[in-house]
């Protein structure tokens, strides 16, 4: 599996179970995506995964800029609040975006 592969699948995983982080704890019961984004967001993890096993570099980019602007959106929406604590949670979805990014980087000889 070649490296680009392997950060686009762990950082979809991290992005996945990002969805089912509570606290500092995994739920996983369906009621973690009834709402829209974590549902989006669930949706653009697997589409990361999938796209770099497939090794499509442009697609796993969009998929990843999907959860990328979903965790800026969150972030931004705590800083408003003024409730910016880094839990568990915003840590596994920002460093699996970053490794979803960066699997969608490279050069072009696949």
């Amino acid at each position: 599996m070649k490296s680009n592969t392997f950060l686009g699948v762990i950082g979809g995983i991290l992005i996945a179970v990002s969805v089912f982080l509570t606290g500092n704890t995994i739920t996983f019961s369906g009621e973690a995506i009834k709402e829209t984004v974590p549902l989006i967001l669930f949706i653009a993890a697997l589409a990361v995964i999938v796209f770099s096993v497939v090794r499509n570099r442009t697609a796993t980019a969009y998929a990843a800029i999907v959860a990328a602007t979903i965790a800026l959106i969150q972030v931004v929406d705590m800083l408003r609040d003024g409730s910016l604590d880094f839990s568990v949670r915003l840590v596994v979805l920002v460093v699996g975006v970053i490794l979803a990014l960066m699997s969608s980087l490279g050069n072009r000889k696949g």
